[in-house]
């Protein structure tokens, strides 16, 4: 049984983004494996105040919702994340939740701690645009953010044209997709 972490990063509850995750974390599921979603809207995060304290020590000095989710990023065995595009990156909610990892930079660039290799992750990328490169930098954004948790993000997906809140339900391909996303997550090595 693995632990799943997925991270529900949209503002709108039960839209595109959130009936990807839930098709993927079928898969999960099914398996019997354990599954948490996040939802980063939901928590009480303060935004990173770049005080450079963590550069000392290696932890945030802020105490918010933000503290015991370090130690499920660490935990998980695989990471799934479902986001939309806004203005070429991922919702502010879900930026702010992001930007206060940067004490796991400070630990791998600064004090030589990194957290051990372990995981990996994929990431499902929703928008209304079909300009690949849109895609592919809020997919840089996920991916860098990962790697300062020393997990990879080998799998990622681009779901284009969906602007409507349900428009992904008149595309049971995408649906599939998804969930063929998480068969690979499960078989990678």
């Amino acid at each position: 049984m693995a632990d799943i972490l997925a991270v529900a990063a949209s503002a709108r509850r039960h839209g595109n983004s959130d009936t990807l995750l839930e098709a993927a974390l079928g898969v999960f599921r099914e398996r019997g494996d354990r599954v948490q979603v996040v939802y980063p809207k939901k928590l009480t995060i303060s935004p990173c105040l770049s005080c450079n304290a963590c550069f000392k020590t290696g932890a945030c000095i802020q105490h918010d919702e933000m503290g015991p989710l370090y130690d499920r990023f660490l935990e998980a065995d695989r990471i799934v994340v479902a986001a939309p595009i806004y203005f070429t990156n991922v919702p502010g909610h879900f930026k702010v939740m992001i930007d206060r990892f940067q004490c796991f930079y400070a630990r791998t660039y600064l004090l030589n701690d990194p957290p051990r290799p372990r995981g990996l992750a994929m990431a499902l990328i929703v928008g209304a645009m079909d300009r690949r490169r849109y895609y592919e930098a809020t997919a840089t954004v996920i991916k860098s953010w990962l790697a300062h948790v020393n997990v990879r993000t080998p799998i990622v997906r681009y779901y284009m044209r969906l602007d409507g809140p349900r428009d992904v339900l008149e595309h049971p391909e995408m649906l599939e997709d998804a969930r063929e996303a998480a068969r690979e997550l499960v078989a990678t090595a």
